[in-house]
């Protein structure tokens, strides 16, 4: 494992969504400039879950 890689993994985060919050994107507005990437709307499974392809940030519908 990388630095980059370790720094990642230990970043994440765990965002809990209610349905009258969607659509969600990633990375949210609120979000500090130094986490910016691409904007991404989820597309969350049939579980709930949802993860950033950028960043790894965990989606979770409520």
């Amino acid at each position: 494992m990388s630095n980059v890689d370790g720094f990642q993994q230990k970043n994440v985060s765990y965002n809990a969504v209610e349905k009258d919050d969607l659509p969600i994107c990633c990375p949210p507005k609120d979000a500090q400039k130094w986490h910016m990437h691409p904007k991404v709307y989820m597309q969350f499974n049939e579980q709930g879950h949802a993860v950033c392809p950028y960043c790894g940030s965990k989606y979770e519908l409520i």
